[in-house]
């Protein structure tokens, strides 16, 4: 199964409100734009309100030809390094706003050093995940009351994973709260991988648990997309722990194979806004900018396509597992 999809395929959002977590760059900003577009409210969330005016600046320029464009950008703070700076944030938004109908959670790292957040956590998985967790745990409720109040419309949640999560292995709880444990090379660069795979493939669970968790809310659909390989500030390796030679090696194959920033955007807007969604009743699914096959996720077609989960990805008690975790931690921030 596939669907063909362009940006002219979605439809008016006119009344919907919507956030787009690391919305100033990259992926993030050309879904920002493109909601923006349609005539949704969309708040960007980046750390930095520069950062935000730059985007929203550059998405007016880009929309000369859509009146009232910059009207439907607001900037939102958001640290996702901290769960209690996400939930501050979440609780800040829910003063705003009396609905929320969709929500793109893109924001997330990529090859960076070995750090342990103030909460105590390895930055790959405390931003890519547990921030994310804090945010929209948060805005769940509300969420919840968008879809109850609206049974004739549509409530969208899209959690940006990655191919990446097939090559993860079994989350080691023990292991989250530790540093690398190489400095050599070849070595820190597998150690770097797999913690980035183990992030994404706890947006997998992430995604599996909540869809699973609203099930009795009909038009919330809750699924996860891959963007495919696009050269965007993910790939920028100069805060890497890795060898120089390496950091020019990796940002220069992305460069070189990587697809255009605006394909890279279409698999998460399809599932924010495409009606077919609707019609077929997609959730749970992992949306693919490629067939399987070798080429995958590297080379872009011309559609998206669900793409089955393997055994680990699919395992609903280490997901449920994920989630009992999750909860615990953001607890143990909160009372600190």
């Amino acid at each position: 199964m596939s669907y063909s999809f362009t940006f002219d395929d979605i439809p008016d959002l006119t009344g919907k409100v919507a956030i787009v977590t690391g919305g100033s760059s990259g992926i993030g900003e050309v879904i920002s734009r493109e909601l923006a577009r349609k005539n949704a409210k969309v708040y960007i969330t980046t750390r930095s309100q520069s950062r935000a005016d730059q985007a929203i600046a550059r998405i007016r320029a880009a929309s000369a030809e859509v009146e009232g464009v910059e009207n439907n950008l607001t900037f939102l703070e958001v640290d996702l390094e901290t769960m209690k700076g996400a939930t501050a944030a979440a609780k800040f938004f829910l003063k705003l706003e009396d609905r929320l109908d969709i929500v793109v959670a893109n924001a997330g790292l990529g090859g960076i050093k070995s750090q342990l957040t103030p909460d105590g956590y390895e930055r790959n998985f405390a931003v890519n995940h547990l921030g994310h967790f804090a945010f929209l745990t948060t805005l769940l409720p509300l969420i919840e009351r968008t879809a109850a109040a609206n049974p004739k419309s549509d409530v969208r949640i899209v959690i940006q994973s990655s191919q990446s999560f097939y090559n993860a292995s079994k989350i080691d709880y023990q292991d989250l709260t530790k540093t690398y444990s190489s400095s050599w090379g070849f070595l820190t660069l597998r150690e770097m991988l797999g913690r980035y795979a183990r992030s994404k493939l706890a947006n997998i669970y992430f995604m599996r648990e909540l869809a699973k968790r609203t099930n009795d809310i009909p038009n919330l659909y809750v699924n996860a997309s891959h963007p495919g390989l696009v050269y965007t500030n993910i790939f920028d390796l100069s805060t890497s722990p890795l060898p120089r030679y390496m950091q020019i090696i990796g940002e220069y194959q992305a460069w070189l194979f990587g697809i255009p920033v605006d394909d890279g955007a279409k698999t998460a807007l399809f599932l924010a806004s495409d009606k077919r969604v609707i019609k077929d009743g997609l959730k749970r699914i992992f949306l693919y900018p490629a067939p399987q096959g070798p080429l995958g996720g590297y080379v872009y077609f011309n559609g998206v396509y669900p793409r089955a989960l393997n055994s680990l990805g699919e395992d609903g008690d280490e997901a449920s597992k994920l989630w009992e975790f999750s909860e615990q931690a953001l607890a143990k921030a909160l009372n600190s």
